[in-house]
């Protein structure tokens, strides 16, 4: 692994650790991080017994680090992250969303295989949507330009990872001219 990329993934896990839970994974594959977020949020009057209503959201962050990204990979990205993603997600009156996210960081990648990350896509709809729904994202970072690609439902996460992974740059190459 590059050195930019090994220190971006741990800055990485270091930023969300502030919201979500990280599990490292360390199983020789190019998956580094499984991150977690849990948020429910209520209303309720007087006490909490008497609630009007709940939301649960929920995200599955998974973060990944190769050197050169290829349609083999894109497909086992998204294999293994709706397999791993889609059993997590537990459907109920209070569920909105659950998202299956993937970030990619790679150092190049073949133009079909761009092609295809921007045409992946999964969500359900539990109950007409009434016990909330399911999707998958996905936004693979170039560092050696710095291009961010997205499919449609990820262009939100694309848009907080690039200003992310451009302050972590910048503040390494900060760190870099004071030494």
């Amino acid at each position: 692994m590059s050195q930019l990329r090994e220190n971006l993934v741990e800055r990485l896990k270091k930023a969300y650790s502030a919201y979500y839970d990280i599990e490292e994974i360390q199983d020789g594959s190019p998956l580094k991080a499984l991150c977690s977020y849990h948020l429910r949020d209520s209303q309720y009057v007087l006490m909490k017994q008497a609630e009007l209503w709940a939301a649960e959201s929920h995200e599955y962050l998974y973060l990944w680090s190769t050197d050169h990204l290829d349609v083999p990979l894109v497909e086992e990205v998204f294999r293994r992250v709706t397999e791993d993603g889609e059993p997590r997600v537990r459907p109920h009156a209070q569920h909105m969303y659950t998202y299956l996210t993937a970030v990619v960081l790679y150092d190049s990648a073949d133009p079909l295989a761009l092609a295809r990350l921007k045409k992946l896509k999964r969500r359900r709809e539990f109950k007409l949507s009434l016990h909330g729904w399911m999707e998958f994202r996905i936004a693979a970072v170039d560092l050696s330009t710095g291009e961010v690609t997205t499919n449609r439902s990820g262009k939100l996460i694309g848009k907080d990872v690039k200003r992310l992974v451009a302050r972590i740059v910048s503040k390494e190459k900060g760190e870099e001219q004071k030494q």
